[in-house]
C-alpha cells in the first residue's frame, strides 16, 4: 500500500467520530485496552492537531485554529 504525504495514516477520505477515530487508530497501531477509543483519539489529536480535520464537529463548534482546516 502506498501512503501519500497528506494522509501518512492511510485513513479513508471521511469525517469520522470521535469514537470512530479512535478505533481506527487503536485497529491500526495497537492500544491498552483499559484506554477507550475517545481517550485515545483525544491523546493522538494532541500529539497531531492537523488531524482534527478528520473528526466530525459539532454545530456550536468553536475553532482554535491550530489544524489549519477550520
Amino acid at each position: 500500500m502506498i501512503e501519500s504525504n497528506d494522509n501518512p495514516l492511510g485513513l479513508e477520505n471521511k469525517l469520522y467520530d470521535i469514537e470512530e477515530f479512535g478505533a481506527t487508530l487503536r485497529n491500526k497501531f495497537g492500544a491498552d485496552n483499559n484506554i477507550s477509543n475517545v481517550i485515545l483519539a483525544e491523546i493522538f489529536l494532541s500529539q497531531y492537531p492537523t488531524y482534527s480535520c478528520k473528526i466530525k464537529k459539532p454545530k456550536n463548534f468553536i475553532s482554535q485554529k491550530n489544524c489549519g482546516c477550520c
